[in-house]
């Protein structure tokens, strides 16, 4: 079975996700292959498609469920969050100065869909949108001075280096615990959604398993409802900024 994880999260732990896919496997008594792939475009291209088991961002749980008929599994209790940034001399930064500003984001990414739709509640509408790659990239346009504001993923906006926090002033932090990442599976594999939901949700009872989820920082796993409370955020429109900004 094909084991793909989000890049952000593989990235950061290839070792602790293969020792996971192998606990999977031991358990299931069938091979868990991981594909260790930490670029996102070869992500969406090549990993994701071929999936058979995926650990995503709720905004390819999305995606995966609903155009190809992925069963959801478990959460987590690392909770996906949004921050807001801009440049070190700009500290009385507030949401409301986002007002007819544009901002830059990474493409089909969660909290980039949570940042706008915290922005709508409040009824504050953004010029536009600048897609960077990468957060990274986020943070250097920021920086730079090229686009005004920026919007990260929290998770990592707290992994940033020193030298890269300096470079940016963060003013608003998300506390939604609307969704989190999610593990699903291919329907071809639905035999075995009951071993392996039972497998996640007994984890943390067991030494190794514990352990496992202690070192990626996942708390515990828990079972999917629904996923109705991501509709409205991913409903959210997304004025695109095409020309003008490097």
């Amino acid at each position: 079975m094909r084991f793909s994880v989000c890049p952000h999260d593989i990235v950061k732990q290839t070792h602790t996700w293969l020792e996971f896919a192998t606990y999977l496997q031991r358990r299931l008594k069938r091979p868990v292959t991981l594909q260790p792939v930490t670029d996102f475009e070869d992500f969406y291209r090549e990993a994701l498609p071929q999936a058979e088991l995926a650990f995503v961002n709720p905004m390819d749980a999305w995606t995966l469920v609903h155009d190809r008929g992925f069963l959801p599994l478990g959460r987590t209790e690392l909770y996906d969050e949004v921050v807001f940034i801009t440049q070190p001399e700009n500290q009385q930064a507030t949401l409301k100065d986002l007002h007819g500003q544009v901002l830059a984001a990474v493409d089909r990414q969660f909290a980039t869909y949570l940042g706008l739709y915290l922005l709508q509640e409040q009824g504050i509408q953004v010029a536009g949108v600048v897609f960077r790659p990468s957060w990274i990239q986020v943070v250097r346009v920021v920086a730079q001075g090229k686009v005004p504001f920026g919007l990260l993923y929290r998770d990592f906006y707290t992994d940033l280096s020193d030298l890269a926090l300096g470079q940016v002033h963060m003013f608003y932090e998300s506390h939604t615990r609307l969704a989190t990442h999610m593990m699903l599976l291919h329907p071809e594999h639905q035999h075995l959604q009951e071993p392996l939901l039972a497998t996640l949700l007994h984890m943390h009872e067991d030494p190794e398993g514990a352990a496992l989820l202690q070192a990626l920082r996942l708390g515990r796993w828990h079972p999917i409802q629904d996923l109705g409370s991501l509709a409205r955020v991913l409903n959210v429109p997304v004025p695109r900024v095409e020309e003008g900004y490097t």
